[in-house]
């Protein structure tokens, strides 16, 4: 009986195609990409998504021609029939007064998730939250546009590391901090304007005169980012990534420490100079 030769061995794996390559180095990334604790972020991401949806998107009262007069404001719209009167109630004792309104939460408020430490654009952003998240929004344009920019500047850090988003996106939400930019600096000015203490005065504006620079070099940045999305790793992105970063901590920075001089100017501002911004703080410092 004649022994069975054994059987030949298995033949090498075949090397890996350039693109099969491409894409295991594009899952890499990813996965170095992705912060700790993404499940929180990801539920972050969409809370974001709906806010900023809701703030961006929110439709503008539209007038017909025929609502304006020539001397004064909009006509309103009486095209519709008057209801008739209710009856009068037939009890004979008063219905209990309702309960009051809650106080409702700031449409901004969301639930912001400590950045991890290789996230300095979402570092950032919350570092700004923080800050405007002591006080109200209500009757407050400066806290109200911080709160905003915190927002946007989140979402901005998502789109630089590639975790969702288009070009498009990137560079539309850079113009969107411009514009909220120039809203921060235009009521800081109007504070500064109405300050009696020349020293705060000063501060304010110096503070303040920085952003609208800053947030030109952000929309710049942002475009030349937006050009490398698909091209991650390269020499080339990661110098655009770092100018990026930096203008951002620059940006956020600026508009947290103009948010503070703005709350400090405000107590040298008379009470009979018609300013209505009033400052709120959500909790006690010291609690």
């Amino acid at each position: 009986m004649t022994a069975r030769s054994p059987p030949p061995p298995p033949a090498p794996p075949a090397p890996p195609s350039p693109q099969q390559l491409q894409q295991q180095k594009q899952k890499q990334q990813h996965r170095a990409r992705t912060p700790q604790g993404g499940d929180d972020f990801q539920e972050f991401y969409k809370e974001l998504d709906t806010v900023l949806d809701s703030i961006l998107t929110a439709p503008d009262q539209v007038y017909h021609r025929d609502m304006y007069s020539a001397h004064g404001p909009p006509r309103p719209d009486v095209s519709d029939a008057v209801p008739p009167r209710p009856p009068l109630p037939q009890q004979e004792y008063l219905p209990p007064r309702p309960p009051p309104p809650e106080e409702s939460e700031d449409e901004m408020e969301v639930h912001f998730p400590k950045p991890q430490a290789d996230q300095p654009i979402m570092s950032a952003a919350y570092s700004l939250h923080v800050e405007a998240q002591k006080w109200s929004s209500k009757d407050n344009e400066i806290v109200a546009a911080a709160k905003k920019m915190a927002l946007l500047m989140a979402k901005m850090s998502r789109l630089v590391r590639g975790e969702g988003g288009t070009k498009k996106e990137l560079i539309d939400c850079a113009k969107a901090i411009a514009v909220a930019s120039e809203e921060v600096t235009r009521l800081a000015r109007e504070v500064a304007n109405q300050c009696t203490d020349k020293r705060m005065r000063t501060n304010l504006l110096q503070v303040c005169e920085r952003i609208p620079t800053i947030s030109t070099q952000l929309k710049i940045l942002s475009t030349v980012k937006a050009t490398m999305l698909g091209a991650q790793g390269s020499d080339e992105d990661q110098e655009a990534t770092e100018m990026l970063v930096g203008n951002a901590q620059n940006l956020m920075q600026s508009v947290k420490e103009t948010v503070r001089a703005a709350e400090a100017a405000s107590i040298k501002i008379r009470t009979d100079s018609g300013h209505t911004m009033r400052w709120v703080r959500k909790r006690p410092w010291y609690l």
